[in-house]
């Protein structure tokens, strides 16, 4: 999910708890959206959804504050409004669900940096790179493990969402992260958005 600086004001709540909070109810519509709005598949799309999305939030969070920046996630509450409506419109008329992905941001307040554009392409970066590192793994392990039909579900559910979303949050269209990066460094971006891109394939 992309990020976007924060603009300094005080917010309701600026703590974990009021960051867990937002974390779980974008977490919970994400995995409506990609059960397909489905009870059968809630279980797998949870744990999908967990390493695809709170994992790349996080990711997002830790690297600005590696670099001394408070960032914490945001819910979006027009965006979530909105998948919840666009998702149920498009089960009803198609019976596949259209996920709008935008829920969130995490804010970073960045008050100084040696090189901001540096800074933020990597804070950009880290979300979707997290997305690619897990999505590889449960793929390579979808494929070469022997395990229950279960797991296996889990297995590819997680490396279809995680590889998704990487490839989603890096095209270069403001406000996802691939537009941050790419203003950083379009090689990095280029070699990341086709990494994410060509794994995505394989699933």
């Amino acid at each position: 999910m992309p990020y976007r600086p924060w603009d300094g004001r005080i917010h309701r709540g600026s703590t974990g708890e009021r960051e867990f909070e937002d974390l779980m109810v974008s977490f919970l519509v994400l995995t409506l959206l990609f059960s397909n709005f489905d009870l059968r598949a809630l279980p797998y799309a949870a744990v999908a959804v967990f390493a695809a999305f709170v994992f790349h939030e996080l990711a997002h969070r830790q690297v600005a504050r590696h670099f001394g920046y408070r960032a914490y996630y945001r819910r979006w509450d027009t965006g979530i409004l909105l998948a919840l409506l666009i998702g149920l419109a498009t089960r009803l008329l198609t019976g596949t669900v259209w996920i709008f992905a935008a829920l969130g941001t995490v804010q970073v307040y960045t008050p100084y940096a040696v090189d901001e554009r540096e800074a933020i392409g990597k804070i950009a970066l880290a979300g979707p790179l997290t997305n690619v590192a897990v999505g590889a793994l449960t793929l390579a392990a979808f494929h070469l493990l022997s395990v229950s039909p279960a797991v296996m579900g889990v297995l590819w559910a997680t490396a279809s969402v995680n590889l998704w979303l990487a490839f989603f949050n890096l095209l270069p269209f403001p406000p996802l992260d691939g537009s941050k990066v790419v203003r950083w460094n379009a090689g990095v971006w280029a070699i990341s958005v086709g990494a994410a891109y060509l794994l995505f394939r394989l699933v």
